[in-house]
């Protein structure tokens, strides 16, 4: 018995099998074009796929009102005394008749800093600065028996009630980092997760085997107790040490920690403040990134130190090479309040221009040049929309032109930058600018801005956002990466105008080389001027040097100057020294980069 189907025998034409091929091509090209002409893998699909399941994350609401924490409870120091009643532990501040000298850019006036002078005794000798000379006034501290992190902890203990339920005490022992397969937090945060501490850390980026010299220990004392103890806890110092050798892996075990920790050679006094990592542990977080070098991913140690240690609201990424020549908790205070002051419109804008004092008296007559030449309107007004990224801050409550710089003010900003920004996509001498990767955006990439140096604050919520969507292969290079993703993320960015100068006057020619005519030359609304200014080889770049800058080695010639009463070739104090009785004075400055002496 024979049972039928009705199906007729298939035949394959020619023309069905050139379609089936021609379609097969179709989608071999699409991929290629994905993973190799794109660069990067279809991470857009997951962003698809997290839109369409309702997994995106939520957009954040307008923010509330930040009330103020209340009167700082004095902190002990590292003398046994409270600091508001020790002399040996206060800063000294000179008056001299001289005229304060007026930044190249920047402003004291306009970020709210003191016009400070400050002799090297003023500013380190309460931290050992010629403690071995017969002339030394304070009390001499041995430095092996202070325990910096019993005394930030003793510090919050007493300012407790000034802060939420979410902050606490910072401990780096039990280790907390660990192998992602270790399961021991969840793969990712979100924005939600978290309602706020009001406590920021300070990453002090280190490595094994650091020579901590006699400079470098005075500044760290100087940041401890300036920025934590004297605030009250709003500030947390953490030394963010890199284990290089590949001889120990710290996260196989407790010992394993604890011969890699011996081996980084850590100050007594610094250790409890100390948290290893090394770059094995963050290629077990963001393998799809493929790269997880310093030089190129200087933030994913701060994303991994956010993730783990996420109570605090901000992080601030510093390196070793930098000094505060005045009250380092007074400067900081200075940029967070003027960075929660600024507008979002135009933000970015700005950060492209300096801040010239010779032609703005405020700031607001800066901000007023730079919306003349963008008739009002504002390049990034929300997201700047990227297909692999869902937005998470908060919708503009109107349009561009109808805002009075009124969205952002009194929000703490996702992003404080420290210098000069520029557009990755049209720079021709910044190194990084074609090292892009994940994004279906064309050879050129996503819209982007670079803000050299990786000196910069970041947000709980930002850096969780980019730990996520660096796991999904995300990638850009380390000066892009935190204004860059806070553009797509609808995020806020302040660059405020931190003073700094020349290493003399200058001259028209010079001040035009740097200033390149300023808002009023502008053909788009942004600056001309360049981030990487100081490559050899750079035709009509400024010639001469600056004390806040990527690279070069003024700042420490000043630095070394001015703690060892050098002066130039006739008998004069270095620019912007000033002296007085046989004293050199430094004016209140955040210098950039200090070569080790």
């Amino acid at each position: 018995m024979r049972i039928s189907l009705g199906l007729a025998p298939y035949r394959l034409r020619p023309w069905r099998l050139f379609r089936s091929v021609l379609a097969f091509l179709a989608v071999l090209y699409v991929v290629c074009y994905i993973f190799i002409e794109e660069n990067g893998p279809a991470t857009w699909m997951m962003h698809t796929v997290d839109t369409v399941r309702g997994r995106a994350p939520p957009r954040m609401s307008p923010p509330r009102p930040i009330m103020s924490l209340g009167p700082r409870v004095p902190c002990y120091g590292p003398r046994g005394q409270l600091l508001s009643n020790s002399s040996d532990d206060a800063l000294t501040s000179a008056h001299l008749s001289q005229k304060y000298p007026v930044p190249f850019a920047g402003s004291h006036e306009e970020l709210g800093l003191e016009k400070s002078w400050m002799s090297p005794d003023g500013r380190y000798g309460p931290y050992g600065f010629g403690e071995e000379e017969k002339s030394y006034s304070r009390t001499v501290v041995d430095w092996d028996t202070v325990d910096w992190g019993v005394l930030q902890n003793d510090c919050f203990a007493l300012n407790a009630h000034r802060f939420t339920s979410e902050a606490t005490k910072f401990l780096n022992s039990p280790v907390r980092f660990a192998w992602k397969s270790a399961g021991k937090v969840p793969e990712d945060h979100q924005w939600t997760d978290f309602s706020g501490s009001r406590r920021t850390a300070i990453i002090l980026r280190a490595y094994d085997g650091y020579d901590y010299k006699k400079r470098d220990m005075q500044h760290i004392r100087s940041l401890i107790v300036e920025a934590s103890l004297r605030t009250g806890g709003e500030y947390v110092v953490v030394l963010l040490v890199h284990i290089r050798s590949e001889e120990f892996n710290p996260w196989n075990s407790p010992e394993e920690y604890a011969r890699a920790f011996e081996h980084a050679k850590i100050p007594k006094e610094l250790q409890s403040i100390a948290v290893l990592w090394n770059e094995p542990l963050l290629e077990s977080w963001y393998p799809e990134t493929l790269e997880h070098r310093t030089f190129w991913q200087a933030f994913q140690p701060l994303q991994l130190f956010s993730h783990y240690y996420p109570e605090f609201d901000h992080y601030w990424q510093f390196e070793m090479d930098m000094r505060f020549t005045g009250d380092a908790g007074a400067y900081l205070d200075a940029v967070d309040l003027w960075s929660r002051k600024e507008p979002r419109k135009q933000a970015m804008e700005r950060s492209t221009f300096f801040y010239d004092p010779t032609v703005f008296n405020t700031t607001d007559e800066f901000r007023a040049a730079v919306d003349e030449v963008n008739r009002g309107r504002s390049h990034v007004w929300g997201p700047v929309r990227v297909r692999e990224v869902s937005p998470i801050g908060p919708r503009p409550p109107t349009t561009d032109e109808e805002d009075n710089f009124e969205w952002g003010v009194g929000e703490d900003a996702d992003v404080i930058v420290t210098s000069l920004c520029a557009d990755a996509r049209k720079s021709t001498t910044w190194i990084f600018r074609g090292w892009v990767y994940g994004f279906r955006a064309g050879k050129q990439g996503p819209p982007r801005y670079f803000c050299p140096p990786a000196i910069q604050r970041g947000s709980r919520a930002l850096l969780h956002a980019i730990h996520t969507l660096q796991r999904r292969g995300l990638r850009i290079a380390s000066e892009a990466t935190l204004p860059s993703f806070a553009l797509w993320l609808g995020l806020k960015i302040s660059a405020p105008p931190l003073p700094w100068y020349l290493n003399d006057v200058p001259d028209d020619e010079e001040r035009a080389r740097w200033m390149l005519g300023g808002p009023k030359a502008s053909e788009d609304g942004f600056g001309k001027g360049d981030p990487q200014w100081g490559q050899p080889d750079m035709i009509n770049s400024p010639q001469m040097s600056s004390t806040f800058w990527w690279a070069g080695g003024w700042p420490g010639e000043l630095f070394e100057g001015w703690l060892q009463g050098k002066k130039t070739q006739d008998g004069q104090p270095m620019y912007p020294l000033t002296e007085r009785e046989g004293e050199l004075y430094m004016p209140n400055l955040l210098l950039h980069p200090v070569k080790r002496e």
